[in-house]
């Protein structure tokens, strides 16, 4: 390996996590993904068939699995990886705080019953880890300098699996420094074609992230128009949940399109927050096509 600057050689210690002075930056993220992912198919609901009346003053009864529960039991227990179906019916049932029967809306949902097949898939794509900050090392004056959330460093996952299957000493918690290599904050990012903030990335990674690539070779940079990187990445396209504006439902499609026009950010400047509402929420609110839950985006008072 050949010797660099002296800033260059702090900048990759500080950078993939080992011994740092007093100008190191706070703590960064670290993410490890390595297994292959098991994808369970699901057929996409319309938008034009959300329910009319979900919004009723009918109060809400529950079965999972055809058993009936509470709603704590129904909220914790459906998750956007192992809901198969959603039913919603209007039924007279006894409900716990009542001795008689009352008008109800029941959403009934039905699971995976298997946990592997209903746990959430891994990260697919050439990326083994990645650290995520919001600081970076300024080579020419030897200085942190704060900037955009990004990803700092990444390990490729080719060069993770060779140490590993040479018998070299690699552990999911302790990469080898060689195996780290740095990205700047000017990468492009890019999600299902369309350039989006970097922080798209965090958020939806461990919700529909599917596939996550960063290229450096020439051609897939001058196609992008940068020198510094890119990170590529797509959805998983059969479990998608609703997008929710303001109030008014969107799609993943229209969200994506906000971030290419510059309408939609993750900056800590902008007036904006966005969460991701669960399943069993999100079906209350919007009928059967909320049964993946919904992404929401309001703009902070």
């Amino acid at each position: 390996m050949k010797k660099g600057s002296i800033c260059g050689m702090l900048a990759f210690a500080l950078a993939a996590g080992f011994v740092a002075a007093a100008q190191e930056p706070p703590k960064a993220e670290a993410v490890l993904r390595f297994d292959e992912a098991k994808q369970e198919a699901a057929a996409d609901i319309p938008l034009s068939q959300v329910a009319a009346d979900t919004a009723g003053r009918r109060p809400f009864a529950y079965k999972l699995n055809r058993r009936r529960v509470s709603e704590a039991k129904a909220y914790d227990a459906v998750t956007l990886w192992n809901v198969r179906r959603v039913r919603i019916k209007n039924r007279r049932m006894r409900l716990s705080d009542s001795t008689r029967r009352e008008k109800v809306r029941l959403l009934k949902f039905f699971t995976e019953r298997d946990r592997r097949k209903g746990a959430r898939p891994h990260l697919l794509g050439n990326v083994a880890g990645y650290t995520w900050s919001e600081h970076f090392y300024d080579e020419a004056v030897c200085k942190w300098r704060d900037a955009p959330r990004h990803i700092s460093t990444y390990t490729l996952r080719s060069e993770y699996d060779s140490v590993r299957l040479a018998g070299g000493e690699v552990s999911l918690f302790d990469v080898p420094r060689e195996l780290w290599r740095q990205l700047t904050p000017e990468a492009v990012y890019v999600l299902d074609g369309e350039r989006v903030p970097a922080g798209i990335f965090q958020f939806i990674d461990g919700l529909i992230l599917r596939t996550l690539e960063i290229h450096t070779d020439s051609a897939t940079m001058a196609r992008y128009a940068t020198a510094e990187g890119v990170v590529m990445g797509d959805i998983y396209p059969d479990r998608t949940p609703l997008v929710v504006v303001e109030g008014s439902l969107s799609s993943i499609e229209e969200w994506l399109k906000m971030c290419q026009a510059g309408l939609f950010s993750v900056s800590s400047a902008v007036s904006m927050r966005y969460y991701y509402m669960l399943p069993l929420e999100a079906v209350q609110l919007y009928g059967r096509a909320g049964k993946f839950g919904a992404i929401c985006i309001e703009m902070a008072e």
